[in-house]
């Protein structure tokens, strides 16, 4: 899940939301034209060749079964198109070839076969109406596997491009270069120190502005003050010539974790984030964007946070906004987007029950999870970490700490599992 930085209005929505509305419009109509013939073709009286009429008779013999068929096919394929932005590329050039394949044949049987055609002008007057539909189906179908090839070639060009030659640091620092992920402003990648052979992460900017630089500056000054085993090393970072923050390697994130996680060893995760929690807003940082992808996890499962980009610091004045709308207070998602530490204590609250239920959203209290005792108590905590209103949750993360410790007082926050 990104960061949203400065979230805004984007001007593109609403076209967008225009297209899709045509192109669902389209599908509709087509689909329903397909519809009308298929219902006219299965309503036709079947002939029976005598005399004169056995020519006649044995077009809508033959015919009418493929036509129906073909005629179903391509109902079926639009109507499938109308979800296909919802599933894979795969699925997408599926649907595409489906109206491609179908659109094809019912043009050549119509074109190319007299009594085929004879035999839709029989049942539907307008049969100009057809030929124009199946262009419009054949020409849709190309362009919806046209369009997801071309994405597919341009993600790959993507790929390409962030290969080693754009990493901005001198090479001779580094060894084994590789991109591991990408944030609201920042590009992550895998490095080994060659002085030392140590591994080490190293964040750089995605792109060359003022927020940007403020972004790294922020970071930069609020984390290289905090030292605590829950939270993740600062090693090396600087702002010039190129900003970029070099921490502590960690093989995984709790977004690495499946999901629904048993009590134990997902309190064992929150026990160690509201540890890092105290220590930072103890010295005045709040960190304002905790979510699964910034709890880092040690081999042994000790938890590191990271990713203080978008931190609050009081003695700080300068400030860059922003959020994960998944794991984001109420508070944040407002015209006056405010950060404050019953903000972080919301997203710990998403992280527990996403954790434990398998879902980044408030629990119902219906969840397998919640049915026991200990589940209740946590259900509890967990609903008093997410009321709307930043006045009803804990005031303090050392609050929540204490009730945490009541569930499982022998626990010890720093244990691996």
């Amino acid at each position: 899940m990104k960061t949203t930085i400065f979230p805004g209005p984007d001007l593109s929505l609403r076209k967008k939301s225009l297209y899709m509305w045509g192109v669902l419009i389209i599908h509709l109509l087509l689909a329903f034209q397909y519809l009308l013939v298929e219902f006219l073709f299965l309503s036709a009286p079947i002939r029976h060749g005598h005399g004169g009429g056995q020519g006649l008779g044995n077009a809508i013999n033959l015919s009418l079964p493929s036509f129906s068929i073909l005629f179903m096919l391509l109902i079926l394929c639009h109507i499938i198109s109308l979800v296909g932005a919802r599933h894979s590329i795969r699925f997408i050039i599926g649907s595409g070839f489906g109206l491609v394949i179908t659109a094809t044949l019912t043009l050549g049987l119509l074109l190319f076969s007299r009594q085929s055609m004879n035999l839709l002008e029989m049942v539907y007057s307008h049969a100009i109406l057809v030929i124009i539909s199946l262009i419009c189906s054949l020409l849709i179908g190309i362009y919806m596997v046209i369009s997801q090839v071309w994405k597919g070639h341009g993600n790959e060009n993507i790929r390409q491009g962030r290969d080693i030659s754009s990493f901005p640091l001198p090479m001779n620092r580094y060894r084994n270069v590789r991109p591991i992920g990408e944030g609201g402003v920042g590009r992550i990648w895998y490095a080994e120190r060659t002085g030392d052979g140590t591994p080490v992460v190293v964040k750089v900017p995605r792109t060359d502005d003022e927020m940007t630089g403020l972004s790294f500056m922020q970071e930069i000054s609020i984390w290289r003050d905090l030292e605590h085993p829950h939270i993740a090393t600062l090693l090396s970072a600087n702002i010039l010539p190129v900003p970029y923050i070099e921490i502590e390697y960690l093989p995984r994130s709790v977004a690495d974790l499946k999901t629904p996680h048993p009590i134990p060893q997902a309190l064992q995760i929150i026990q160690g984030l509201v540890s890092a929690l105290i220590y930072a807003h103890g010295r005045g940082v709040i960190h304002c964007d905790i979510k699964p992808t910034n709890i880092l996890l040690t081999h042994e499962g000790m938890v590191k946070l990271t990713d203080w980009g978008l931190a609050r610091s009081g003695r700080d004045r300068r400030s860059v906004s922003g959020f994960s709308p998944t794991y984001a207070a109420p508070e944040q998602r407002s015209v006056y987007s405010e950060c404050t530490a019953p903000t972080d204590i919301w997203q710990v609250g998403m992280v527990c029950a996403e954790l434990l239920t398998g879902r980044p959203e408030i629990p119902s209290g219906t969840e397998p999870v919640f049915q026991t005792g200990e589940g209740e108590k946590l259900l509890s905590i967990i609903l008093k970490c997410l009321v709307s209103d930043p006045a009803g949750r804990y005031q303090s993360i050392r609050e929540l700490s204490v009730d945490l410790e009541r569930i499982a007082p022998e626990r010890s926050d720093d244990s691996g599992y």
